[in-house]
């Protein structure tokens, strides 16, 4: 057969039969079977008398004489991957297995592949290839050296591999938190000391991808614990930067049935890991926890402890599209934040000093005076509960999943300054965090403690604790992440001065969810550049949803009044004002400054905008600006004390990040 596919055989025989007797002769003894040189096979020298091979269907093959070659083909569904495996060699032969197209183009080869870091097994595979479009693709089998001979045999198998999960009779059985993630291009990404409890092996063919950022100074461990569970046997591939080319394999370890791959990379960068169950086995009853540990960093002893965090709290930042959200409505003017991150820089960068934390106002019109900073209060310490997983010494455990309680004492210090009251129904004012947390996460920082902090999720913001080493009384123990930076950017910050490109998020800031006619996050991206001072001067620009702005009738409170220089920004006045708020603080029982406004909301990155938004159906006139950590609206027609808002940026940036509600 040749590269289109067909496979003709035609045999003719004819026999006629006489009516004369003829003798029979005796027929020849057949001797007892030597060594073989050709099977059912052959011929299949070329591409182009290549057998067909079907997926799951070993076939043995004689590779003789010596500088044979092997052709087999098969037909390929685009989006399908396949793994073809030599799963016997006799001794003497060192195959090597080439995967080409049907114009020969070679597209995949494979020479000894690491089984189990066992350097005596020679036996080739080319894991996981994806096939790209319809069509044949052809298999040459061939000894690297040139050998074969009488009797030497091998069988080659075509697994046809499944990656879902696909739907099963019971779905909600059949998927974890990590779904979807069948695909390098669904992993997700993985944070050092991260533990993935839970991952399900199903249905059957379900794989499970992650991505991990590893540096050239230390070794990472990756394994699985499946806890004995009846039919878990999970298989683990380590993939280079690519996604596709494969670094190590490996299927059980330790005398257990669980894998496990120890690495140092050759190169800082992001790694990827697929875990199987062995046979494509699965079913919702089948689960595996997946650990990420550092083992060593060149010139330290430490067996499990990463680098140290920068002194300098960074922000974080984070991508993914989303559709879906909007702010709900606040009360005016009590809202802020006393902890919050380091303060970018004119370019959104995370600084790496002190923060700034007041901006001298301008002389004219007429003086306002810059909030004064507010202190935050004294955390309370934690007991360290790094017994929780083993190897991490002096640290205390990651949170990933439903947070509504606070992951740490410290981060409910910070929310209770100005929340607490909120939540007792002491103060009718709009929440600075939220009612209750959302959602813990591991998210990947550079910087922080081994590659890794905690973040925890409310409606407003992101708490983080990005150095665990830092004095708890520190202001800046507990960061507050750059979000609506990272919403219009569509980076996601995983260091000091490291990003990974995604696009702006497609989130309204503003009014009902499904309102398309308002501006997004991603429509702020286009109006970005630095502004003159303009103060004194009126706000009369409008934005509209795809990004072109346009002239506004001016409306009262709408005079610019405050330039940053740090960004290139004018504040409005009911804004400025809105940072100068006092109310009740702790307990209620004194009043204070409720917001640094540069702790909580960070510089502005964006001009005031009049837009038309829907709020319960009814288009209306709002005023916008985009901050670093906070997005802030101001409508005239609310009532007092409602007129001014901050949108849910913390619910928006877990929706844009990882595709779902927090």
């Amino acid at each position: 057969t040749g590269p289109t596919g067909t496979a003709t055989s035609t045999a003719t025989s004819t026999s006629t039969a006489t009516a004369t007797g003829t003798a029979t002769s005796t027929p020849t003894v057949t001797g007892t079977p030597g060594p073989i040189c050709q099977d059912t096979y052959d011929p299949a020298g070329d591409l182009h008398s290549a057998k067909v091979i079907q997926p799951n269907a070993p076939q043995t093959h004689v590779l003789c004489p010596a500088g044979e070659e092997d052709w087999v083909y098969f037909g390929g569904l685009a989006g399908k991957v396949y793994t073809i495996d030599i799963s016997q060699m006799d001794n003497g032969l060192d195959l090597s297995l080439g995967l080409y197209d049907s114009n020969g183009n070679l597209l995949a080869f494979n020479d000894d592949f690491p089984r189990n870091n066992d350097p005596t097994d020679l036996k080739p595979r080319i894991q996981s290839y994806r096939v790209t479009a319809n069509g044949l693709y052809y298999v040459r089998i061939r000894d690297s050296a040139g050998g074969g001979g009488l009797g030497l045999t091998y069988t080659v198998v075509l697994n046809g591999e499944s990656y879902g999960p696909t739907p099963t009779q019971i779905a909600e059985l059949c998927t974890d938190l990590y779904e979807p993630d069948g695909l390098p291009e669904q992993a997700r990404l993985m944070g050092i000391r991260e533990v993935e409890k839970n991952n399900k092996l199903c249905p059957s063919g379900d794989a499970d991808w992650t991505k991990m950022f590893m540096k050239v100074v230390a070794t990472y461990r990756i394994r699985t614990d499946s806890h004995s569970l009846p039919g878990a046997d999970p298989v683990m591939v380590l993939a280079d930067r690519d996604g596709t080319t494969i670094l190590d394999f490996n299927d059980d370890s330790n005398n257990t049935l669980d894998a496990q791959i120890d690495f140092s990379p050759p190169v800082d960068g992001f790694y990827y890991v697929q875990v199987k169950n062995v046979g494509d086995i699965g079913n919702q009853f089948i689960s595996y926890d997946l650990y990420f540990e550092q083992l060593n960093v060149s010139g330290g002893t430490s067996p499990t402890v990463g680098a140290t965090a920068t002194t300098a709290p960074a922000t974080q930042t984070a991508t993914t599209t989303g559709t879906v959200g909007t702010p709900t409505a606040t009360p005016t003017g009590t809202i802020g934040t006393p902890t919050s991150t380091a303060t970018s820089t004119a370019t959104g960068t995370a600084g790496t000093g002190t923060p700034k934390v007041t901006v001298t106002p301008c002389a004219s019109p007429t003086p306002y005076p810059a909030p004064t900073p507010t202190q935050t209060a004294q955390p309370c310490e934690r007991t360290s509960a790094a017994a929780a997983m083993p190897g991490l010494k002096g640290l205390p455990p990651f949170i990933n999943g439903p947070a509504k309680q606070f992951i740490d004492p410290a981060m409910q210090q910070v929310w209770a300054r100005t929340d607490q009251v909120v939540a007792s129904q002491q103060t009718p004012r709009t929440w600075i965090w939220g009612p209750a947390g959302l959602w813990g996460r591991v998210e990947l920082y550079h910087e922080a403690n081994g590659g890794a902090r905690q973040v925890q999720y409310f409606d407003k913001a992101r708490m983080e604790i990005t150095d665990w080493k830092r004095d708890r009384a520190n202001p800046w123990f507990v960061t507050n992440g750059l979000l609506v930076q990272e919403l219009v950017d569509g980076r996601i910050q995983i260091g000091d001065n490291q990003f990974v490109q995604n696009v702006p998020a497609n989130i309204p800031v503003a009014g009902d969810e499904g309102d398309t006619g308002g501006p997004t996050y991603a429509s702020f991206s286009h109006v970005l550049g630095r502004s003159a001072d303009r103060t004194g001067a009126t706000v009369n620009t409008s934005l509209q949803h795809d990004g072109r702005t346009g002239v506004a009738a001016a409306q009262p409170g709408a005079d610019l009044v405050h330039y940053v220089p740090e960004t290139g920004h004018n504040v409005p006045r009911v804004f400025w004002d809105f940072f100068a708020a006092h109310g009740p603080v702790g307990d209620g029982s004194h009043e204070d400054q409720l917001v640094d406004w540069v702790f909580a909301m960070g510089y502005p990155i964006s001009e005031p905008y009049w837009t038309h938004v829907r709020i319960a159906g009814v288009e209306r006139d709002v005023l916008v600006q985009a901050f670093q950590r906070r997005v802030l609206t101001y409508t005239p027609t609310n009532p007092t004390g409602w007129q001014v808002e901050m949108g849910n940026v913390g619910r928006h940036y877990f929706l844009w990040r990882y595709h779902a509600q927090p």
